[in-house]
């Protein structure tokens, strides 16, 4: 097993919270991880939904599934029977002990309708995305986010970045991206393999994962809405434009989206304004949560392709903002991301806030960087008046390179992969 960096993070909560919920995409690796957590200290019982007899039991009578059970227990796919969150919600109530339950999902449960009631106060929640490519690399915990809010000028984080070439160049890195990170994917060599692999996920997905959420009235409108939506990664979202090609309502295709989201499929980052009614008020971009997934979906088999449908720029962005939520999710979950645009077209493709502090992201794909991402970026401070401390450009080029006092250009594989 590739150890995940959650792991730790998982054995402090299993510590202090009474229930621990680990949601995630299907086939991340959760029920991997949570069996992995099983030890003399942790001496935990596994039980899965997917076992007919455990979820007819879970269904039928879930007090007497949860009371006859003796802790720690694991319960896996826990999505399938939401009122089991309620018999687990009075077991807690009689007994606060830590470390009574590890719950795994592949859906954001406390987003599903079917929940009533939150386990909110006695439960550490935690996620798991695909392998990001440190770890595939069996690296260090990349430690970038521990310290990049504390430094202000080029010079002082050329000081902390290491100037090891940490082995990803843009050959490399453009096969990290049609691959992704999902674990099956990751340990297959053949790229057919890959690909029968996502249409065989595509298809389970569509036909177990949506199910277990919400009914979908048109599946083929929704596999539609899969390809197109993954076609437009890393850019707005224009619904109405969206709602037109897929050919469905506007508010059919806003509560579609809803399960794409909730199932870990996309995820949206919105633009940064200090007024927060404002930000929630404005066009957000969408991001698929994995680079293969969306590769597959839409159509780009190679890289070549990728260079024909101009979207180089696109998935080098999407993947940088899924490395940045693994990363945030294993370093410090105060930190949000977001994006800067101008009503003139000016944009910073992401930002980190943290406490009221901001570090700018620029992406880009070619071994060089032209005069607009700086000026973009220096647009951006002024417009910030100092809350911004430093920015970045993640580049396909080799060496670390100061572009202005506050202003430094980084290899992907050096902000990554940094121990």
């Amino acid at each position: 097993m590739i150890r995940r960096y959650l792991q730790t993070a998982l054995t402090d909560s299993l510590r202090n919270f009474p229930v621990v919920l680990l949601t995630g995409a299907r086939q991340v690796g959760k029920s991997t991880l949570a069996q992995a957590m099983i030890s003399r200290a942790w001496p935990a019982r596994y039980l899965t939904l997917d076992d007919r007899t455990v979820l007819d039991a879970a269904l039928r009578d879930p007090d007497a599934l949860i009371g006859d059970v003796p802790d720690p227990v694991i319960i896996d796919e826990v999505q399938r029977a939401p009122d089991l969150l309620r018999a687990i919600k009075l077991a807690v109530d009689r007994n606060r002990v830590p470390g009574r339950f590890l719950l795994a999902g592949s859906a954001n449960i406390l987003t599903l309708s079917r929940v009533s009631e939150s386990l909110a106060g006695r439960v550490g929640l935690h996620t798991l995305y695909p392998f990001s490519w440190s770890e595939k690399s069996e690296r260090k915990q990349p430690s970038i986010l521990s310290w990049i809010f504390e430094v202000e000028t080029s010079a002082q984080a050329m000081h902390r970045l290491s100037v090891a070439k940490a082995g990803l160049d843009k050959e490399n890195l453009s096969q990290e991206i049609l691959t992704g990170g999902f674990p099956p994917v990751v340990l297959m060599d053949s790229p057919q393999a890959r690909r029968e692999w996502f249409a065989a996920y595509r298809q389970t997905y569509l036909e177990r994962d949506l199910f277990n959420v919400q009914a979908i009235e048109h599946v083929p409108d929704f596999n539609r809405l899969l390809t197109l939506a993954a076609a437009r990664t890393g850019r707005l979202l224009n619904m109405a434009d969206l709602a037109r090609d897929c050919g469905l309502p506007h508010s059919t295709l806003r509560r579609y989206m809803g399960i794409l989201e909730t199932t870990f499929q996309i995820f949206y980052v919105r633009p940064y304004y200090a007024n927060i009614g404002k930000m929630l008020a404005k066009t957000p971009k969408i991001y698929f949560q994995d680079t293969g997934m969306a590769a597959y979906l839409a159509g780009l088999d190679d890289w070549a392709a990728v260079e024909r449908q101009a979207a180089t720029g696109a998935l080098a962005e999407t993947w940088a903002a899924g490395e940045l939520r693994k990363l945030i999710g294993v370093t410090d979950s105060r930190i949000q991301l977001y994006f800067w645009r101008t009503h003139a077209g000016q944009e910073v493709d992401l930002l980190m806030e943290r406490a009221g502090r901001l570090v700018a992201i620029e992406v880009k794909w070619g071994n060089r960087i032209d005069d607009t991402a700086v000026k973009n970026l220096e647009c951006c401070a002024r417009d910030l008046k100092g809350a911004l401390g430093l920015s970045v450009v993640l580049y396909g080029g080799r060496e670390t390179v100061a572009l202005g006092p506050h202003i430094l250009a980084v290899p992907f594989a050096t902000f990554f992969g940094m121990a």
